[in-house]
């Protein structure tokens, strides 16, 4: 090494990150979740050409945050996100507030729960690079079932939810509407 020169290190290269406070300081991390949780699902939709529509937060009154519209028939949506669940070879297992399971329960149309699972650090859910965007984020999703789903929502890898994942969420939801409000689960 010349004389002289300076040695740095990976950590030093890298000016911490903006992402790790709200530039907004009114908006918790709690809310950036909530939002980023239901705009991961929206580029879902969008990626299926699912159209969607989200609820004014105010008026999550039926605890369903947005309505997949699949042309024929829609399906309501609850979007939890959180940073706690690891993603491994379990179950992530979500508890169900009983207000929700009566509102679900008492549903006309299919309510379908999405878990988004994020980085526990704000500023670790999106990379992004120069020629690409990468979201470090994993969702699971599944049709709610008053039968089975007393008290809690069990996720494993075979709920992963991708785009794909709600074409068979569009042919569940015609089935339910064309054999009758107590459709297959």
């Amino acid at each position: 090494m010349a004389a002289g020169a300076m040695v740095t290190t990976a950590a030093e290269e890298l000016p911490p990150s903006r992402l790790v406070t709200s530039a907004n300081p009114r908006f918790t991390d709690n809310g950036r979740r909530g939002r980023y949780g239901v705009a991961y699902l929206r580029s879902l939709a969008a990626h299926a050409g699912v159209g969607f529509a989200e609820n004014s937060p105010d008026e999550d009154v039926d605890a369903v945050d947005a309505t997949l519209k699949f042309g024929r028939a829609s399906a309501e949506v609850q979007v939890k996100c959180t940073g706690t669940f690891k993603v491994g070879s379990g179950p992530a297992t979500l508890q169900l507030e009983p207000a929700w399971i009566e509102k679900w329960s008492s549903s006309f149309t299919p309510v379908y729960v999405v878990l988004v699972k994020v980085p526990s650090v704000v500023s670790d859910w999106i990379d992004g690079r120069p020629s690409t965007t990468v979201h470090r984020t994993v969702a699971f999703g599944k049709r709610f079932d008053p039968a089975a789903h007393s008290e809690s929502l069990k996720f494993t890898r075979a709920d992963l939810l991708t785009s794909e994942m709600l074409y068979d969420w569009r042919d569940e939801v015609y089935r339910f509407h064309e054999v009758g409000t107590g459709g297959a689960a």
